[in-house]
């Protein structure tokens, strides 16, 4: 994967959710990804770069559809999974579009509105859902960080890095290479 790609398709209409926050949500995926990778699916565990890549897309996309209102926009999921095709071309094989474009509808909704997933997604949104929720350390109103919700004990664990990722990123940055930088430090884990 050209990381590139993903680091120019970062970015989204909502000052909440612009490129700072797609990269702490992939800095983080990826540490869950990382620590729970023996408990992973096989195929997950045979092939953990191609996943990692749909985690990094899914990552810089679930929220770039995203409005701002008075109401929360539970529609930009479906809106972002619209785009992938456009945004990503060939990059990604069709699967591996599949599960991005899976990753960004069903970020949105609560667990207990999602049934019949194969122990694939099952295992991935658990990674996204944490990776994204670590990321409302940012909030102080009703959006705020429930640990309890987390789904992964070594999401918890990373509560203290999502607010230090969080402290360093804050100011919000104009371009989302600046964005990735300060969140990766000039390099991917």
């Amino acid at each position: 994967m050209a990381i590139q790609e993903v680091i120019n398709s970062a970015e989204g209409q909502c000052k909440q959710h612009r490129a700072d926050h797609s990269f702490r949500v992939m800095y983080l995926a990826r540490k869950i990804f990382s620590a729970e990778l023996e408990r992973a699916p096989e195929e997950i565990r045979q092939k953990p770069d191609v996943f990692v890549e749909v985690l990094d897309w899914a990552a810089v996309l679930h929220d770039r559809e995203m409005t701002t209102g008075e109401q929360y926009d539970f529609t930009h999921g479906k809106k972002a999974a619209e785009r992938v095709d456009d945004i990503i071309g060939a990059a990604v094989d069709s699967d591996g579009k599949e599960l991005i474009k899976f990753l960004c509808i069903f970020h949105v909704p609560d667990d207990s509105e999602i049934t019949g997933l194969n122990e694939i997604q099952s295992w991935l949104l658990r990674v996204f859902k944490d990776a994204d929720a670590l990321d409302r350390v940012r909030f102080d109103n009703s959006y705020t960080l429930g640990e309890n919700y987390l789904r992964f004990e070594i999401a918890k664990t990373l509560i203290p890095k999502a607010r230090e990722l969080w402290e360093r990123t804050r100011q919000g940055f104009d371009l989302p290479k600046a964005a990735f930088d300060a969140v990766f430090g000039n390099r991917v884990e």
